[in-house]
């Protein structure tokens, strides 16, 4: 299964600020690993497979041009592919394929394991990986104790206000002040409703599961889908069902908040510009309510966008070395003010250029609380048997204990058919 965030992605238009690249970029790569400038030969092509689109792509031509005004010797060629995974494993074991992959974590593993990408330990070590990136970012690139690459941006999901219905001060900061505000809200507006979400999504309801203290799935493979903790996550979802729309999915919630007909929504940036700027709505952001019984933040997967080194790279030490740069403060604030996307450099997302930009500072604070989404190969047969114990749930034909049960026999066919 193709990442969500492909499949949910929009893309995010903001003020373009590309020549801000030019100016901060010509920084070095960094430091804190075995590659230096006097290691690297600064000779030849750097090819770079992509699914970027729009802004995107402007944005980070701008860093791959200014490193090649910085080196000259140096030639970077993105070139976008519509499935970058299976077209890179493909061209990989043809002896062919890019230098560097991008896409997003949750496809780690299962590409590392086919060894379509290498471990880049050698020149990027996991100290200066945790040092320079955030958190969840960093945990992204690793897998099985080794980097794979460097993060350059990261996704999630968070709520989002139309401040012409609601004021910040009357959000729900816990879980049972959002089952009292579904119902008051629904009741003092019988035609619309409080904060709405896809609730038959796995992914959207992660934080949900991981606030109450439930995982999907664990490092080592294993699905946890029906443990007690999950059941009582689920439960609580099926509390809201009687003020909340019977047949949710994203486009549903998405047309009931462009609409004024929804107080509030759990969305991720791909939809901001669709708010913002088609719809005209004035948004806020706000933290995810506190899990009330066990007085944990609610945990959103945090997707993040990486550069892997191929397989095949032809100068593994170039390659690290432009990823080290693309990914620098520099660069990571100037892309941020680009496109909009929230850097995964520590020291950027701290900078007062991008701690003034609303939706960045929103979406970056709940990342902070969130979990990386996770790059076990396994991952891909969670999904299915948990979007069914939703929907089946969210229906009313089946009850949280039996949903999830059915849940966790079905990820553990799924687990045991996957051959990495």
């Amino acid at each position: 299964m193709n990442t969500l965030f492909t499949r949910m992605r929009r893309s995010t238009s903001v003020v373009f600020m590309i020549m801000v690249l030019f100016l901060t970029a010509c920084g070095g790569g960094g430091s804190g690993t075995s590659t230096t400038s006097s290691n690297v030969n600064y000779q030849g092509t750097i090819t770079l497979w992509h699914s970027w689109q729009g802004s995107y792509v402007q944005a980070k031509q701008a860093i791959a041009d200014a490193y090649m005004k910085k080196h000259p010797g140096v030639k970077v060629v993105l070139v976008h592919q519509d499935d970058v995974v299976s077209k890179s494993t493909t061209a990989i074991r043809s002896g062919n394929g890019p230098d560097i992959i991008a896409y997003t974590d949750d496809n780690l593993g299962k590409i590392a394991l086919s060894n379509t990408v290498q471990p880049i330990d050698t020149y990027i070590s996991t100290d200066f990986v945790k040092s320079t990136y955030t958190s969840a970012a960093a945990q992204g690139v690793i897998f099985n104790n080794h980097v794979y690459g460097v993060p350059e941006a990261v996704e999630t999901i968070t709520l989002m206000y139309n401040k012409d219905l609601i004021s910040e001060g009357q959000l729900p900061k816990t879980t049972n002040e959002l089952l009292a505000f579904e119902q008051s809200y629904r009741k003092a507006h019988p035609q619309s409703y409080g904060v709405v979400w896809n609730t038959q999504d796995p992914y959207s309801n992660a934080p949900w599961f991981y606030g109450y203290g439930a995982q999907y799935i664990t490092p080592d493979g294993k699905a946890h889908l029906d443990t007690p903790q999950a059941i009582q996550a689920l439960t609580y979802l099926s509390s809201l069902r009687p003020y909340l729309p019977r047949q949710q999915d994203v486009n549903v919630s998405s047309s009931l908040f462009t609409e004024g007909k929804a107080a509030a929504i759990i969305d991720g940036p791909w939809s901001y510009a669709t708010y913002t700027q088609k719809a005209k709505l004035h948004v806020g952001f706000a933290l995810l309510p506190t899990v009330s019984s066990t007085n944990a933040p609610a945990k959103p997967f945090v997707g993040v966008k990486s550069l892997w080194l191929a397989k095949n790279a032809k100068n593994p030490a170039l390659a690290a070395d432009f990823m080290k740069f693309y990914t620098n403060a520099a660069n990571q604030t100037a892309m941020a003010q680009a496109d909009g996307e929230v850097p995964a450099n520590a020291a950027a997302a701290d900078d007062p250029a991008i701690t003034k930009l609303p939706a960045i500072v929103g979406y970056s604070a709940q990342a902070r609380q969130g979990v990386t989404l996770p790059n076990t190969p396994y991952m891909s047969a969670i999904w299915a048997p948990m979007q069914d114990a939703l929907t089946v749930v969210w229906n009313g034909s089946q009850q949280p204990t039996p949903a999830l049960h059915d849940a966790q026999l079905a990820a553990e066919k799924g687990i045991q058919q996957i051959n990495p």
